[in-house]
C-alpha cells in the first residue's frame, strides 16, 4: 500500500506492531522514499506553486493523493509481474512477456481470475432466452450428455 505507515493500523505490522502482540516492523527511510517517490513529487510540485500558506498545503495534499494512486498503481503492476513470474503453468515465453510488461501482467490475472461460465450455463441461458421454463438444476437433470438443451413442455 502506498503512504508513510503502510499498514499502520491493521494486522500487517506497521507502525503499533499487531494483534499477535509481534513487534512493529518499519520499513527503513529508503524504502519509504521508493515506494512514495511519485506523493513526494506531486506533493513537492503542488507546494511550490505558490500563494498563501493554505493554499500550498492545499495543493501539495492534492499533488501527494495524486502521486500515492500513482505509487499504488505501479506497486500492484509490480505485484503482478511477480506473481506471473512464480507460476509454473504460464508459458515461458508468455510469462517472458508478461514481465516486461507489468500493465499486461495485471490484465492478463484478471481476466484469468474472472470465472467463466461453463457451458452447461450457457446452454441454460440460451434454454431460457428460448422460452425453457425450468430451473438450472431441471436442466441439468433432464438434460442428457451431449444433447441439445430440452424444449419446453
Amino acid at each position: 500500500m502506498a503512504g508513510i505507515f503502510p499498514d499502520s493500523f491493521g494486522f500487517g505490522g506497521g507502525l503499533f506492531g499487531n494483534a499477535f502482540g509481534q513487534p512493529p516492523q518499519q520499513p527503513g527511510f529508503g524504502d519509504l522514499l521508493a515506494n512514495n517517490q511519485n506523493a513526494i513529487l506531486g506533493y513537492l510540485a503542488g507546494a511550490l506553486q505558490g500563494g498563501n500558506l493554505g493554499q500550498s498545503i492545499g495543493r501539495g495534499l492534492q499533488g501527494w493523493l495524486s502521486g500515492a494512486q500513482t505509487d499504488a498503481t505501479e506497486q500492484a503492476r509490480r505485484a503482478a509481474a511477480q506473481y506471473v513470474a512464480q507460476q509454473p503453468d504460464i508459458d515461458a515465453g508468455m510469462r517472458s512477456v508478461l514481465m516486461q510488461n507489468p500493465a499486461l501482467a495485471m490484465r492478463y490475472l484478471q481476466v484469468r481470475m474472472r470465472p467463466h461460465a461453463t457451458r452447461d450455463i450457457a446452454e441454460y441461458k440460451y434454454a431460457k432466452r428460448q422460452g425453457y421454463a425450468g430451473s438450472f438444476p431441471d436442466f441439468i437433470r433432464r438434460k442428457p450428455a451431449g444433447a441439445p438443451p430440452p424444449a419446453e413442455e
